[in-house]
């Protein structure tokens, strides 16, 4: 059992004691500024019984919170959930939660210290979305040692709840309004990324087909249906242990749209092209391949037709849009613009000239009716007060 150690630092007294060992360590709470020996003591033994949970008679293991995450991460996320999900949880979890909970014993958690710490996200201005992801961390893994592991009774995650008014106010922020470029926005964004550059394509998916990044840079030849106009979104890339790999797309939103005879010009120049550039670089040619963890390389797999590649056959990867925005920003003088912009000014385009929402809904791969209408009323609003400004303009009848 943990003993309370006390001693004098200069003029103001301290309390220490052990707490559970993390990745083998030994480690210390350690609290200084008491003025007298007996105030530390105090202070102490009520920090030890906090930190013990109260003098709980059942005895779990001993495993502190920081080493139990990773068990859970390893013996139950990795298992049971999607590699993006469990990229999402490693992230918050060694940002935000083993900063402030990792050194507790897993048995020391308690209701108080976890609605603290949700509470104190809370007033940093933590985004609902990801107070959800922090408190659902949180839940799975402790419900997890309750039941199958026996390690604690019950989940002291189960009366936390999130918090509804900050502790201090805040300034009401109004929802950052999509941003639809123009025609003459993207001929000048076109005239600088012209056919030959690597980020025209990409531009034009997004522009044109409404696809989302990652699906865009995941489209091989053979999803490309020249003879029906068809393109097929079966799948996007993402980043991860220095690997692009393929996955379902977005809310597995797989889909088959109509290409317009725009795209399908492009797109027919751009196969041809990669043709010429193959017999130019022969065996200096790179073909890409998909090996069985889906991940894109040069040497070991399945040979795939991605296309979006350089002119001597290596990929494309989706970062070299971070450098295009910002030529955009900072050079054409287009702030706002980013890729997802694109994709909102397709469907803009569509839904003005009198598109079906359901079926401008299946196209985007919108996972619910509401994000397509809410671009429907963005569309509705602006019209409304086209129809303003040309009744303006006429000569009033008096």
């Amino acid at each position: 059992m943990a003993s309370i150690n006390t001693r004098k630092r200069g003029e103001k007294w301290q309390y220490q004691f052990e707490a559970a060992t993390i990745d083998g360590k030994r480690k210390q709470i350690t609290k200084s500024g008491f003025r007298t020996k007996k105030e530390a003591l105090e202070a102490g033994t009520k920090a030890l019984a906090e930190y013990n949970n109260c003098g709980l008679t059942f005895t779990p293991s001993e495993i502190s919170f920081n080493d139990y995450l990773d068990y859970w991460i390893k013996e139950y996320a990795q298992v049971n959930l999607k590699e993006t999900t469990v990229d999402n949880y490693n992230k918050k979890i060694k940002l935000y939660i083993k900063p402030k909970l990792g050194i507790y014993k897993l048995k020391s958690l308690t209701p108080a210290i976890l609605q603290s710490f949700i509470n104190e996200k809370f007033n940093e201005g933590f985004s609902r979305n990801t107070l959800l992801v922090l408190k659902g961390i949180l839940s799975g893994s402790l419900n997890y040692a309750v039941e199958p592991l026996g390690y604690i009774k019950f989940s002291p995650m189960a009366a936390v709840r999130l918090p509804l008014k900050r502790a201090v106010p805040n300034t009401p922020t109004r929802k950052k309004e999509k941003y639809i470029i123009s025609e003459e926005q993207m001929k000048k964004i076109f005239e600088r990324f012209p056919f030959e550059h690597s980020s025209y394509l990409p531009l034009q998916l997004a522009y044109r087909c409404g696809l989302r990044l990652g699906e865009a840079f995941a489209i091989t030849w053979e999803d490309v249906d020249f003879e029906n106009g068809k393109l097929d979104i079966n799948k996007q890339v993402q980043y991860k242990n220095k690997y692009w790999y393929f996955s379902p797309p977005k809310y597995d939103s797989y889909r088959i749209i109509d290409l317009d005879n725009t795209i399908i010009d492009i797109l027919k120049k751009y196969k041809q092209q990669q043709r010429k550039d193959k017999i130019y670089y022969g065996e200096l040619y790179t073909e890409l391949k998909i090996n069985d963890k889906k991940q894109i390389n040069e040497f070991d797999g399945t040979e795939i037709h991605l296309i979006n590649i350089r002119e001597n056959g290596t990929y494309i990867q989706p970062r070299v849009m971070q450098h295009c925005f910002h030529i955009i920003h900072h050079k054409l003088g287009i702030k706002e613009l980013d890729y997802h912009s694109l994709r909102h000014t397709h469907a803009t385009m569509l839904l003005s000239s009198g598109a079906n929402i359901k079926a401008v809904q299946e196209r985007l791969g919108h996972k619910k009716l509401d994000m397509t209408l809410d671009v429907y009323t963005h569309v509705t609003d602006k019209m409304r007060k086209n129809t303003i400004d040309i009744l303006n303009k006429k000569e009033q009848l008096k």
